[in-house]
């Protein structure tokens, strides 16, 4: 088992690791997926503060709130721990962390979808024709989360090339997110099914909403499909931690 502290996650991704000291941490990534999920956390932590504050406030606050943060649980000098008791003092942290920047409802629950859900529309696009502009306006909307004004522009887009499981993967994700619950489930089982670059997104999504729905049994479910080496995998064994 790799040991590091809270102190390495935070400096690798800060970026304030020297060369060499950076190049181990990253060879040590590679063999630890408990490594990997921690700074996976403190990154959509710190993607969190960055969408949640005041955009004419937001670099300032976000340096201040981190590094008070990182002041008040991280204190004590670095020294080597065993990984599984570094994470349950991260997990503690993020928790504390997490709540300052009101990602819970207003119910009090975890709002997983807000912490993991967040992703953009990458549209590679060259010829300029209808179905690029299809595809163009299609991630313009998504990336500004207008997900029913997503669904009609792929639907579309899916009639002259129905073989796109990225365009399956995104109307998939912008029906769960736009209230097409049903449907959205079904498309993304569908790209799950099938072989694509977009198979274990496709898993992560639908173990996502069940997350959000309090089914952590189903969610864990659909976690088990996703390898340690899948590209998604870093983000699901984060959302996994949170549902022990």
């Amino acid at each position: 088992m790799t040991a590091y502290n809270n102190d390495d996650v935070i400096r690798y991704v800060e970026e304030e690791m020297l060369p060499e000291e950076r190049q181990r941490f990253e060879a040590a990534l590679k063999a630890d997926a408990e490594l990997a999920a921690a700074v996976a956390a403190f990154r959509t932590l710190k993607d969190t503060l960055v969408r949640r504050l005041p955009p004419d406030a937001e670099a300032d606050l976000l340096q201040e709130e981190l590094q008070r943060r990182r002041d008040t649980y991280f204190k004590h000098p670095p020294k080597v721990i065993s990984m599984r008791k570094y994470l349950v003092g991260f997990a503690a942290a993020a928790a504390i962390l997490i709540a300052a920047v009101v990602v819970f409802r207003h119910n009090g629950e975890m709002d997983y979808m807000a912490i993991y859900g967040n992703i953009e529309m990458q549209a590679s696009v060259e010829r300029g024709d209808n179905k690029d502009s299809l595809l163009r306006s299609a991630a313009l909307f998504f990336n500004e989360r207008a997900y029913t004004k997503v669904i009609p522009l792929l639907n579309e887009y899916l009639e002259q090339d129905s073989s796109s499981q990225m365009a399956h993967f995104y109307r998939g994700v912008a029906q769960l997110r736009g209230g097409s619950v049903e449907a959205g489930l079904a498309e993304l089982e569908t790209v799950y099914a099938g072989a694509s670059l977009f198979k274990y997104d496709a898993a992560f999504y639908t173990a996502l909403y069940y997350a959000q729905q309090h089914n952590k049994k189903e969610a864990r479910t659909w976690l088990d499909k996703i390898p340690a080496d899948a590209a998604i995998a870093a983000k699901a064994a984060a959302l996994e931690k949170e549902l022990r």
